[in-house]
């Protein structure tokens, strides 16, 4: 299982390199295969040219793909995510989307995140969470229909999250499910 938590720790001493190859010990990657494994989690978050930096000389969004990297080192069953692209801008949420179709082919990938719109481009099911209650679990498309005009949010999606979240729970009926 590979994770990547909101807020995470690290020794900022240690470089990019040393830190995925950590997390794949960790892990308990077999050991020959913790280099490649390692190198290849970092060119996939677009850090190969940072891979020698200390952790504590990256921007937040150079940081943020490290956990990305530590995350999905060693191809995980399961990688589990949580608002995974706060601190990064339009460019590197694109190829994150893109990163996270190529997971999805091989492995379970939980998102968390408050940006319904990265989920539209990268995710077959939306489980949308409201006071630990599931709130609404189907497709984009059916977030999409369940949103009307006079909810909050600026495209369909958005309206259908808002709409998700506005719905008391004895107001629901058998057919918004």
């Amino acid at each position: 299982m590979g994770y990547l938590p909101q807020s995470f720790a690290y020794p900022g001493d240690f470089t990019v390199t040393d830190f995925v190859r950590h997390c794949a010990w960790l892990r308990e990657v077999p050991r020959r295969r913790i280099p490649a494994a390692s190198d290849e989690a970092v060119e996939r978050v677009g850090l190969t040219s940072r891979a020698d930096s200390p952790l504590r000389k990256l921007s937040g969004g150079m940081l943020r793909r490290a956990g990305i990297a530590q995350a999905v080192v060693g191809e995980p069953d399961l990688v589990i995510l949580d608002e995974p692209t706060t601190g990064l801008d339009p460019h590197q949420r694109v190829r994150f989307r893109e990163l996270i179709r190529q997971l999805a082919e091989q492995s379970c990938v939980l998102l968390s995140t408050h940006l319904v719109e990265d989920l539209a481009h990268t995710c077959a099911r939306i489980g949308v969470l409201h006071g630990g209650e599931l709130r609404f679990d189907g497709t984009p498309a059916e977030l999409e229909e369940n949103g009307s005009e006079d909810q909050p949010g600026d495209t369909p999606l958005e309206r259908g999250y808002a709409a998700a979240l506005s719905v008391a729970p004895e107001q629901r009926s058998e057919a918004a499910w």
